[in-house]
C-alpha cells in the first residue's frame, strides 16, 4: 500500500546527505502526492529546506546518531506520524530510536544488530564499495517503491540542486566585482579544507597546484574555507605567487549562500569532502582527490554530476611526490582548461 507520509533519514555528514538527493528525487517523481519529511542534523537543515523533493524538515535535537538518551530520541521524533521511515545509513542508536518512535514500517540496509529494529531490510553490503554511494541510496528507494507496488520512474540526470541561471549569473557578477577581479575570468575554486574522513592533499601541494594552474592567464583562483578552515586556507594563499589573481573566500553566511557561490564555479577542486559533493549536486566540473583504501575510494564516493564533469585522482599517503603533482596539473589542464579550437 502506498504510504500517506514518508520520513527520510540521512543524518550524517553533508556529503552523505547530498548523495541521497537522487534517491529523494526518485521518490518524489514516483509519489508526487505523498508527504515527504526528512530528518537531518542542524547543519544540513538549510539545504534540506531548499530540496524540492522534501516537503518538511525535521531537525535533530540532539543528533540521534550519537546520543543514547531515550527521552531525547522520542522528543526528536514526536509528532512525525509517518507511515514509513526510509533510513539510508543506520547506526544502532538511530535504529533503536526509530523502533521506539511508533512509526509502523521502517526500511534500512541490513546492518549487523541494527536490522533487528527494522520491519524491512535490504541486503546491500555497502562496505564492499562495489557501487557509488548515491546508487546504493537509489536502490533502497527503488526497493521501497517495489514494496508499495509503485511504478518506478526513470531517474532524471543532474543537476540535483538546481538554481535559476539568471540568479547564478547575477551572483557571479557581484562576486567578481566584490573580489576585485578583472574581465571575465575562469573561476577555479580550490578547497583545501576537509572533514577528516579521508586523506587529502597537504596545503603545500594545493599551493603548488594553484600556482601551476595560474600560468593560464584566464584563470582566477578562489581559495575557499568553511568554519574553522580559514587558517589552513591562508597557508595555501600565502604559498601562491600570483596574488593578483588569487582570492580567499571564507564562507560566513551559511551553507545555502555558499552553495549559491559554488553554483558559478567554472571548476571545483578539493579532497573527498562535503563541499565537493555540493559542487557535484550543482553539476559543476569537479576534480576530487581520493585515498586508495576501499571504504573511501573514488567509486564509492563518486560525485553526482555528469561523468564529463568529474575527474577523480588518487592520493598517496604522506607527502605528495612531485611527479604526482605534475600529473594532476596536466590532467586538470587537459580535461577542463584546454582552449577550444575556433
Amino acid at each position: 500500500m502506498v504510504p500517506k507520509k514518508i520520513l527520510l533519514v540521512r543524518n550524517d555528514r553533508l556529503g552523505d546527505f547530498l548523495l541521497a538527493w537522487p534517491a529523494f528525487l526518485l521518490l518524489r517523481k514516483a509519489l508526487p502526492q505523498v508527504e515527504i519529511e526528512a530528518l537531518v542534523p542542524a547543519y544540513t537543515t538549510p539545504l534540506a529546506a531548499i530540496c524540492p523533493s522534501i516537503d518538511r524538515v525535521r531537525t535533530e535535537e540532539p543528533d540521534l546518531s550519537r546520543n543514547w538518551n531515550g527521552k531525547q530520541f522520542r522528543a526528536a521524533l514526536r509528532g512525525c506520524e509517518a507511515d514509513w521511515a526510509l533510513v539510508f545509513a543506520t547506526r544502532f542508536p538511530l535504529a533503536f530510536a526509530l523502533w521506539r518512535s511508533g512509526i509502523p514500517h521502517r526500511l534500512a540496509p541490513a546492518t549487523k544488530i541494527d536490522q533487528l529494529f527494522y520491519t524491512h531490510r535490504l541486503i546491500q553490503h555497502r562496505s564492499r564499495s562495489v557501487k557509488p554511494e548515491w546508487l546504493y541510496n537509489v536502490e533502497l528507494a527503488r526497493h521501497a517503491l517495489t514494496l508499495w507496488g509503485c511504478q518506478i520512474p526513470i531517474l532524471p540526470g543532474p543537476p540535483y540542486l538546481w538554481m535559476e541561471p539568471a540568479e547564478v549569473q547575477k551572483n557571479r557578477t557581484e562576486f567578481v566585482e566584490c573580489q576585485g577581479l578583472w574581465g571575465n575570468p575562469k573561476l577555479v575554486f580550490l578547497h583545501p579544507g576537509h572533514g577528516g574522513s579521508a586523506q587529502n592533499w597537504t596545503p603545500e601541494a594545493y599551493a603548488y597546484l594553484g600556482s601551476r594552474l595560474l600560468v593560464d592567464p584566464r584563470v582566477a583562483l578562489v581559495i575557499t574555507a568553511g568554519p574553522g578552515e580559514e587558517e589552513l586556507a591562508r597557508r595555501v594563499v600565502d604559498g601562491i605567487p600570483h596574488q593578483d589573481r588569487t582570492r580567499l573566500y571564507v564562507s560566513r553566511e551559511g551553507i545555502v549562500r555558499f552553495a549559491q557561490h559554488v553554483a558559478f564555479a567554472d571548476l571545483w577542486i578539493s579532497g573527498s569532502t562535503g563541499p565537493l559533493h555540493l559542487a557535484g549536486a550543482l553539476n559543476r566540473p569537479t576534480v576530487a582527490f581520493y585515498p586508495k583504501q576501499r571504504s573511501a575510494c573514488a567509486l564509492r564516493w563518486e560525485t553526482i554530476n555528469d561523468a564529463k564533469n568529474r575527474l577523480a585522482l588518487e592520493v598517496e599517503e604522506g607527502e605528495q611526490e612531485q611527479e604526482d603533482l605534475d600529473r594532476a596539473v596536466r590532467l586538470i589542464r587537459e580535461r577542463f582548461l584546454t582552449v577550444p579550437d575556433p
